[in-house]
Order: C-alpha cells, then sequence, then structure tokens
C-alpha cells in the first residue's frame, strides 16, 4: 500500500509502472515493491516469455504519462465504496476509511505515502534492469535520478 518514506517522485512513478505492468501483464501476480534511496526494486511472477519490445512499450509509455503533466491528487473514501481499488486487500480491514492517490486517468489504488503533484516532476526515470530473475520471476529496476 505504500512507504511514507519513500522519494516523492519515485514513489509516484513506481504506482506508474505498476498499473502499465497490470495493463500489459493482466496475468501478473505477486507483486512487490523495495524502495532504496532513489531506486525502486520491484518483482512480479509473469508465466510467459517479456520480449524487449514489450520492455521498450513499458518504458515508452512511462515517459508519455510523464511527460502529460497529470494531475497527482489524494482524497478518502469510505471502505465500503473503496472495493474497485486493487489493492484494497493491503489496507488494514478494521480501517474505516481509505487514502486513495490517483494519478490522472492512469493509476488509483490506496496508499499512505507521499507523491509529486504532478508526473512532470519526475525527472530522469530510467529501467536499467527488466530481467527474470527465475522461471517466472521477474525484476524490474526503477531509477528516478
Amino acid at each position: 500500500m505504500g512507504t511514507t518514506s519513500a522519494y516523492p517522485p519515485l514513489h509516484t512513478a513506481e504506482h506508474l509502472l505498476t498499473a502499465i505492468l497490470a495493463r500489459h501483464f493482466p496475468e501478473m501476480t505477486n507483486y512487490a515493491s523495495r524502495f532504496k534511496s532513489r531506486k525502486c526494486v520491484f518483482e512480479f511472477d509473469y508465466p510467459h516469455p517479456i520480449p524487449v519490445d514489450q520492455v521498450k512499450a513499458v518504458e515508452s509509455e512511462l515517459q508519455a504519462i510523464i511527460s502529460a503533466a497529470a494531475a497527482v491528487t489524494t482524497y478518502e473514501l469510505d471502505r465500503e465504496q473503496a472495493g474497485f481499488l486493487p489493492n484494497l486487500h493491503q489496507v488494514p480491514a478494521d480501517a474505516g476509511t481509505v487514502r486513495v492517490v490517483r494519478i490522472g486517468e492512469y493509476d488509483m489504488r490506496a496508499c499512505i505515502g507521499q507523491h509529486v503533484s504532478h508526473t512532470y516532476e519526475i525527472e530522469h526515470l530510467r529501467l536499467p534492469t527488466f530481467m527474470e530473475i527465475e522461471t517466472g520471476r521477474w525484476r524490474v529496476n526503477l531509477v528516478v535520478d
């Protein structure tokens, strides 16, 4: 659901990466992120090969959304209204309200972390690593310098 200490441009980029990967690879499961300063290690399960052209398409889409200067907004919903969020399972069951982060029309999910105000604040984004680390388990390193 997020972390309160992640670098805001990186955290916002990680939301976008998650949404884009979910669209490109709908069979993606068991995804998790680890933040390290200005780097995010994102791992997920996906049972098929991922060709280089698809990796390039993911990075191109990330860059396009950043260039679009999409607004990043937060608001709260009652838990009963938040059932459509893709990560609601990460919110404690006894939480009456859920903090939602919305990035333009590109992503909306529960999150407690800090974010930029607009995607154009994400600078020097790179995906230096996108590889299968074991059969069916993938790793993406997302860097914001």
